[in-house]
């Protein structure tokens, strides 16, 4: 793994942070073991959370805290699972909260370990520490969930400041009201990473009242980063980038997902 480096003070977009930010979102998909040891490596303690060690769960839920004097990254794990099932009619309904509505099974997912990050993020919230959070996929979905818990929620435990939060292939989590709110508090510093033709960055679809959030980053079918792009501009890159890809095995819209491209990516514009 390449070093984890953040920088710890930075509040505005940081290409390197990016980069720290989607090698700790990778690092996500490992094991406990291996988490925790990849973090000792570079200068972090770790700590592993899995919803189903905890009784009583019956969610699927993964995310590490990495810590050390200056910095506090939380990382969720992704899933392996395809859209749809994010999409079932009994998952894909709002829950309605004092911030708009949001994705009901996203917010399940989130609750299953919410008590326990909760509890270590204060044992390990010592000396002041950035914090940052980051995830890809389902992951990115349940680090803006929990950027919103820490900054919109009036629970006197809750942090009030994230230094950043970086996502990588985030489906869309919540309405306009949701998506407002928490802009307003956090959009300088929400930073939403779009990979051409990705298609879990379009589900749930805006039909269903679904909204973006964030800053959208875009890499474009060459891997060329551009800053907040309008629809039109993303939607002809994307039929470039699937013309381009026509005769890969692999469909442009599922291999532009994975994890490994968007750091590709980032490589290439460091």
């Amino acid at each position: 793994m390449k070093q984890l480096t953040i920088e710890p003070t930075h509040t505005q977009f940081s290409l390197p942070n990016a980069y720290a930010l989607a090698l700790g979102s990778r690092l996500a998909y490992a094991t406990e073991t291996e988490v925790l040891n990849k973090l000792l490596e570079q200068g972090f303690k770790g700590v592993f959370i899995d919803s189903n060690k905890i009784a009583g769960s019956d969610q699927d839920t993964q995310a590490f805290i990495a810590h050390n004097g200056s910095v506090i990254v939380i990382a969720f794990r992704g899933t392996e699972k395809v859209p749809e099932d994010w999409c079932a009619d009994a998952k894909m309904a709002f829950r309605e909260t004092l911030h708009g509505r949001i994705h009901t099974g996203f917010d399940d997912a989130l609750d299953a370990i919410w008590d326990s990050l909760i509890e270590t993020l204060e044992s390990v919230h010592q000396y002041g520490q950035s914090l940052w959070l980051t995830g890809h996929s389902l992951g990115g979905a349940l680090a803006v969930l929990a950027a919103a818990r820490l900054t919109l929620d009036t629970d006197p435990r809750i942090y009030k400041s994230i230094n950043g939060l970086y996502t990588f292939g985030q489906p869309r989590v919540g309405d306009r009201r949701f998506v407002t709110e928490l802009d307003q508090v956090l959009k300088p510093r929400y930073f939403r990473f779009v990979n051409d033709n990705d298609i879990v960055t379009r589900v749930p679809d805006r039909l269903n009242q679904y909204q973006e959030g964030g800053s959208i980053r875009f890499f474009d079918s060459e891997g060329k980063l551009h800053e907040d792009v309008g629809y039109w501009f993303k939607f002809m890159e994307r039929i470039k980038g699937s013309l381009n890809q026509k005769l890969d095995l692999i469909p442009s819209f599922i291999e532009h997902h994975f994890i490994d491209q968007y750091i590709q990516n980032i490589e290439k514009n460091l």
